[in-house]
């Protein structure tokens, strides 16, 4: 397909304005490629001009880049984008059922509102940045959309928007408010429909089966498509708490009520009786209603908690209550009038409560268990108060969001120079500092991290989060089995932590296991259903180490950008190694990738990169480096 930017000699100059970007993908392209690739390139080009292209005009809009397999396309209008998309997905359906296809093509795609840039041979800004973005996190079949293309719409078009709440992504220093789109009840949205050629149209018995076969996946596809899978409650009690309501009247207290929704998580994560979802799947329910029944659905939770918190001056107000997801029936509820020193009291109090109706011990075990994990409390409001501004800064993921949870952990350090957290919070903002590049002295970011994690180890031996940094700080130590032994401690204290689990596997793949890197970053999925890429990021890493190569392609397909940003230097190496695999054997795919390792990065070379692995990444072993420089070397980069 010929890039009518290019084609129609239309934009030639640098050109800035805003824009509605929605970016289009096909699901699965490679595979259906190398399954028949004349078939692909013929379906899909018959897709572009018989769908895409018809319904972008009707609405205005214009197709500024093909990207191979698939494209993205500007409108003046975010109604005009969110409409025509929709329009796309409904009718590709039909497309697809009507061309009785085996390879059908399904999109994912992503809209967006932002500054664009148009320059001579491509499209900039981050506008299309983000809408790239939300079409690599859609589910194949969805839309994803910005929190700026809702401000856009407001009412005006007939759609459901459900809320999944904010997603950090590559190259966006701030978080994305994500929803999903799906049509409104009762009506579709009022769309310009395209003419059927005449000779696709269809006859007698062919037209009947074409129409109900429609009509079916209309209907299929007007449930609540864009979910996942529902799933099955374990075996034992599951429950996911929901963010607490701020009702203090003051936006700024906000951090307090995301503290208490924490701390009960925790709380709660250390009873093995329990099977507590992951606080940030819990977080897409933020600030809209839900039916418990949904909660059950898309999260497998038997139970679900919701509550609110009302600060004025020293006096807080704190409601809970436990629903049952299957029949909605309200279990528990309780309210809590205390001053803001007792907040711990009112944590311990709520998750006793629930711990023991949910495990049926009349709470005497529950209050026993409870005691037995606690963690030490600050002896100053203050010091929890600043603790908690803190972790909502460094939830930010900037260079300037760890600077001043830094800060305001200082404070709390200061206020209660004992209290456990405060030290391991500190020495997590090292951590990201040395994740990050955010330092240029390494060695002193490890070195902090481990002083500090030590030291709330020794304080807060019962807090699973000390030992969780120490683990981290004794593995860039390259101290692999104390590295070990605190991750396992942590793990074992709270097995319920979907981010331990998955951020475990590094040290699992560093010390030569990554088949059980991969088993617990399943289970971490399990544990939190909507789970952030770098999720998926270290899943393909695992499946490349265990030589698993084309689990990995697969894996790695998905995320990885039509145009690859810096950040993605490593996901790049790791799938031009497996694509050069024996096992999979795709050389012309390995050479392209290699393109585009040497386009971010001119100045490769295979021993600058064995260099920089021995130097900074802590594999346990150096026979572990040297099998990875020999799948990496078949690629054909320089030496």
């Amino acid at each position: 397909m010929e890039d009518p930017k290019i084609a129609g000699g239309g934009i030639m100059k640098t050109e800035r304005r805003l824009a509605a970007i929605a970016s289009l993908d096909v699901v699965d392209y490679t595979r259906l490629m190398e399954a028949d690739e004349a078939a692909t390139h013929v379906a899909l080009s018959a897709c572009m001009r018989e769908i895409v292209e018809p319904l972008v005009a009707a609405y205005r809009g214009h197709i500024f880049k093909f990207t191979g397999d698939g494209a993205l396309i500007e409108f003046a209008s975010a109604v005009d984008a969110v409409k025509c998309v929709f329009e796309i997905q409904r009718s590709l359906q039909e497309w697809n059922a009507s061309a009785s296809s085996e390879r059908p093509i399904i999109f994912r795609i992503g809209v967006n509102v932002g500054d664009v840039i148009f320059a001579e041979q491509d499209v900039y800004g981050m506008g299309v940045n983000v809408a790239a973005r939300l079409q690599a996190l859609a589910d194949p079949g969805t839309i994803f959309v910005s929190a700026v293309v809702v401000d856009h719409i407001h009412n005006q078009v007939n759609l459901d928007l459900d809320y999944i709440g904010q997603r950090h992504v590559k190259n966006v220093s701030e978080p994305i408010k994500v929803y999903r789109m799906r049509p409104g009840p009762g009506t579709r949205p009022a769309v310009h429909r395209r003419p059927i050629p005449q000779w696709r149209r269809p006859r007698a018995l062919a037209a009947l089966i074409v129409v109900l076969a429609g009509i079916a996946l209309a209907i299929a596809w007007w449930q609540p498509w864009h979910r996942n899978p529902i799933l099955q409650p374990p075996d034992k009690a599951s429950i996911a708490i929901l963010p607490f309501d701020n009702l203090s009247g003051d936006s700024g207290q906000v951090y307090l009520a995301e503290g208490i929704t924490e701390d009960l998580i925790t709380n709660l994560a250390k009873f093995p009786d329990l099977y507590v979802i992951a606080r940030n799947s819990s977080s897409i329910y933020t600030d809209k209603p839900v039916k418990v029944q949904r909660i059950r659905d898309e999260l497998g939770a038997s139970y679900v908690v919701e509550g609110s918190v009302q600060k004025a001056g020293n006096s807080l107000r704190v409601t809970a209550q436990l629903i049952d997801t299957e029949t909605g029936e309200h279990i528990w509820a309780e309210r809590y009038d205390r001053n803001v020193d007792k907040i711990f009291q009112i944590q311990d109090d709520v998750a006793a409560s629930i711990a023991g109706t949910l495990t049926g011990t009349t709470g005497m075990l529950a209050a026993a268990e409870l005691k037995r994990v606690s963690d030490k409390p600050p002896q100053t409001f203050i010091a929890y108060d600043y603790l908690m501004q803190g972790w909502h800064e460094w939830y930010k993921f900037t260079p300037e969001g760890n600077r001043e949870a830094r800060r305001l952990f200082e404070i709390a350090r200061n206020a209660d120079p004992g209290y456990a957290r405060a030290y391991a919070g500190l020495a997590w903002t090292y951590a990201l500092d040395y994740e990050y590049d955010w330092t240029e002295d390494y060695k002193n970011a490890v070195d902090q991290a481990l002083g500090l994690a030590k030291k709330a180890v020794q304080l807060g031996p019962k807090d699973y989060r000390s030992y969780w940094v120490l683990g981290w700080a004794y593995l860039y130590s390259w101290q692999h089995e104390q590295a070990e032994a605190a991750y396992n401690r942590a793990r074992d204290m709270n097995p319920n932590d979907a981010e331990l689990l998955a951020e475990m596997a590094s040290l699992l793949i560093y010390i030569g296991r990554p088949e059980q890197a991969i088993t617990q970053i399943k289970e971490a999925m399990r544990r939190n259903p909507f789970f952030d890429q770098w999720y998926v990021e270290y899943l393909g890493w695992a499946y490349q180490e265990a030589g698993r190569p084309q689990e990995c392609i697969e894996t790695l397909e998905k995320i990885i950008d039509a145009q690859p940003s810096e950040e993605q230097l490593w996901l790049l190496r790791i799938l031009a190694a497996c694509y050069a695999d024996p096992k999979v054997n795709r050389m012309a795919d390995a050479q392209r990738i290699a393109k585009e390792i040497l386009k971010l990065d001119p100045g490769f070379s295979m021993a600058a990169h064995r260099k920089y692995v021995e130097e900074t990444l802590p594999y346990k072993t150096p026979q572990q480096i040297d099998r990875w420089i020999a799948a990496f070397s078949r690629v054909g980069l320089p030496q």
